[in-house]
């Protein structure tokens, strides 16, 4: 039985506190007073025990009084006394567990509250107070909840499921005022409960009613989200909307992007909000790109006339890669923009421009024209935008819309178009720096990440304990692969000691490739392991694969175009490690079919740009020069033979996977070696035949990009502290050096 004490009325109310119900467990005393309330207000039994409500709310009135909120879960009828300060007012209430939900009850605590009260009540309700109480689940609670929605919005207004991207995720469209403000929170009462949704949202601009045509994406899907009522707490206000679905089923997710393609800030939101969700939902904002492309836009006009064009856009994680043209005869062009997120970025404040030609519409006349490159930084992924938004703008005054054909999704893709961005020699150090550098390191990563052993498969009767394993990188090139099975095959030191394992890094080839391996082993009776790649990941990547399959206590990463020319060169490599120089990895004497030199171990010299090279000592000397016949410490070897002990691969961390398919990880994992304090030794007691760079040029990205350009910018980047003193300090080197700058020196060798 609620017993009611009056106060004197409160502005017309009769009942100036009272008890009412919100849940099966809650109760809630409300209790108006006249002016505001400085203090904090005190609820305590009769008996004078202090009660702590488990929450509490002061709300402003309309007539300057207060309007004070308790909540508790009282476990049997009790009588409380409550008062707002030693000198404040004062009451008694009775508040009883047993008491029935009245939904006028619930309706009338937001009678005579202004409009900032309203909206903290309501939120307090969905919020904190359904979190404490723990009502998410609580039908009595809901209805009380949406009692009081009601109650602060009535009418009509609807929010509809428009469609469902993936099967965890779905569209809200509806219509929000201008004075809401950006949206903290959704919430989604049912009969069943109250629950949070997860949303983010998008509003276009207002229309001249100051009305928004909001999106909101939402977790969860048409049956999850049955139907109810939607309340968003905005930065000013509410919106309270009755949540249903159009007659028909939802639309797909296809159609309903086509009819909205053209709004670019709505693809923006889509492709970064959905993107960041899941795998799947990642997927689907590229199909839908894909699917439902907006045409390509360039600025293609008589040849006094500008003229501009943006042919790569790569949308990675942490910036945006720009390339294209522009051509400007008579100086009409003001610059050129991203634009996203109803913001313009420049970029031609910070673009490199370099000399071109571009083909007209018939490609039979070539332009000259300007290129161009920029890197925007992103503050936050923006997610895979296939068609990024651009924009000339003229010195007129007047602007042209510029966007890109649908730009690649995939890493090796996207890496192949940065590397063809820029001609080689106006790739400089700032370009690299500022622009080029940042994007290949994060397209690099992103190909390493995607890439990974697909399968393995044995020749014959593994080894059960190998001394060596040797690892040999196939890429496209099976030339050399039978003569160096026949040589292993018959050197009873690898026979008996040795594991071979191949990696085919491409592994479109691996039906002939297995084929081939199964035939050598059928003819020599060689165990040999085949690991084949998911995709093309580089030479950096395929070796560490490897040793990762590896068991023997030594590693020899070998190219497939190195030929032995003897037995027991592996047992003599592996003898020269330790020992008091404290070797800790070992190359041999490197030949060319015609018997000259190709390597006789590695130094560092700087080019016209200041960047350090990778030499070869005596390259393209005799096979049998003197001074390349004297066992020494040098900077470094080559990879295309490079012996160690597997403990020491690892404990460096093997090849450094950041370089571009494949030049100077040799270098770096022997600079890195030597960061150990060991030492790099050059072996000319044994020698093979290295048919250089074979494989290197069946991959068309090298050959026609920039990707040594930036490796060895790389390498300098990394190592410049260090290679300058090694060079400097190594007094006994330098004749042999300056005798090796004498010969014909090419700069680039073989990495692959």
């Amino acid at each position: 039985m609620l017993e009611i004490v009056p106060l004197s009325p409160v502005d017309g109310h009769a009942e100036a506190i009272r008890s009412l119900k919100l849940a099966s467990d809650v109760s809630a005393v409300v209790w108006d007073i006249p002016g505001p309330c400085s203090v904090p207000p005190r609820c305590a039994r009769q008996d004078g025990e202090i009660i702590a409500p488990l929450a509490s709310l002061r709300l402003g009135r309309v007539d300057g009084g207060t309007r004070i909120i308790w909540a508790m879960r009282p476990r049997e009828p009790m009588r409380l006394a409550v008062s707002a300060g030693t000198l404040g007012p004062s009451d008694h209430v009775e508040v009883d567990p047993g008491d029935p939900f009245l939904g006028a009850d619930v309706a009338a605590l937001v009678d005579d509250l202004d409009g900032r009260a309203r909206v903290s009540l309501l939120t307090a309700l969905l919020t904190s107070w359904c979190g404490a109480f723990r009502l998410g689940r609580s039908a009595t609670y809901a209805e009380a909840v949406q009692v009081l929605a009601h109650e602060l919005q009535p009418g009509d207004g609807q929010a509809v499921l428009a469609c469902e991207p993936t099967r965890d995720t779905a569209l809200i469209e509806l219509a929000t005022s201008a004075d809401l403000g950006a949206i903290a929170s959704g919430h989604l009462i049912t009969p069943h409960g109250v629950r949070r949704l997860a949303i983010d949202a998008y509003a276009r601009k207002a229309d001249k009613n100051g009305r928004h045509a909001t999106t909101l994406v939402v977790d969860g899907n048409a049956a999850s989200l049955g139907s109810g009522t939607l309340v968003l707490i905005g930065e000013h206000g509410l919106a309270i909307r009755t949540l249903g679905r159009k007659a028909k089923a939802p639309a797909s997710f296809l159609r309903w992007w086509g009819a909205r393609r053209n709004d670019g800030a709505l693809t923006e939101f889509l492709v970064r909000t959905l993107s960041a969700k899941s795998d799947e939902a990642r997927l689907a904002v590229i199909d839908m790109q894909a699917r439902a492309a907006i045409p390509a836009k360039a600025v293609e006009l008589a040849a006094f006339q500008p003229g501009a064009e943006v042919d790569l856009a790569l949308s990675l994680d942490e910036g945006l890669l720009v390339g294209g043209w522009f051509r400007d005869p008579q100086g009409l062009i003001a610059g050129m923009d991203h634009v996203a997120a109803g913001e313009a970025r420049s970029l031609d404040a910070v673009w490199h421009l370099f000399p071109g030609r571009v083909g007209n519409a018939e490609g039979t006349v070539r332009d000259d024209a300007t290129g161009f490159i920029a890197y925007l930084p992103h503050d936050k992924p923006a997610g895979p935008i296939l068609q990024p938004r651009f924009r000339m703008r003229l010195k007129s005054g007047g602007e042209v819309t510029l966007i890109p054909k649908p730009q690649p999704i995939d890493a090796a893709t996207m890496r192949a178009g940065a590397l063809r961005s820029v001609p080689l020699q106006h790739a400089t150090g700032s370009l690299l720096t500022t622009t080029l550098g940042p994007a290949l390191a994060e397209i690099q990563s992103r190909v390493i990440k995607s890439v990974a052993v697909a399968r393995t498969e044995q020749f014959g009767p593994a080894l059960a304990e190998p001394l060596f394993s040797i690892v040999i990188p196939l890429y496209r090139m099976l030339d050399f692969l039978r003569f160096q099975v026949a040589a292993f095959a018959t050197d009873p030191g690898l026979r008996d000691y040795a594991e071979i394992i191949f990696v085919l890094d491409s592994p479109e080839q691996a039906d002939d490739v297995s084929h081939m391996l199964g035939g050598l082993y059928r003819l020599y009776q060689m165990p040999m392991t085949l690991a084949v790649m998911s995709a093309n990941g580089g030479y950096a990547r395929a070796n560490n694969a490897g040793v990762e399959l590896a068991r023997g206590l030594i590693v020899n990463l070998l190219n497939s175009d190195v030929i032995p020319t003897g037995h027991d060169w592996l047992a003599q490599l592996a003898d020269k490690l330790g020992g008091a120089a404290k070797i800790g990895a070992v190359g041999p004497k490197l030949l060319f079919e015609d018997g000259s030199l190709q390597h006789a171990g590695l130094y560092f010299q700087r080019d016209a740009r200041g960047t350090w090279l990778n030499h070869h000592f005596f390259k393209g000397m005799p096979g049998g020069h003197a001074p390349a016949n004297t066992a020494r410490l040098v900077p470094a070897v080559t990879g295309a033979c490079l012996v160690m002990l597997r403990d020491t691969f690892r404990e460096v961390g093997g090849f450094t996977e950041d370089y571009v398919i494949g030049d100077y990880e040799d270098s770096d994992i022997c600079l890195k070696i030597r960061a150990t304090g060991q030492a790099i030794s050059y072996e000319p007691g044994v020698a093979l035949y290295h048919l250089e760079r074979r494989s290197m040029r069946r991959n068309g990205d090298y050959m026609r990009g920039i990707a040594s350009r930036y490796n060895s910018w790389l390498h300098s980047q990394r190592w410049d502290g260090v290679i300058g003193p090694l060079m400097q300090e190594a007094a006994e080197l330098a004749k042999v050096t300056s005798a090796a700058e004498t010969t014909p020196v090419r700069r680039q060798r073989s990495a692959a």
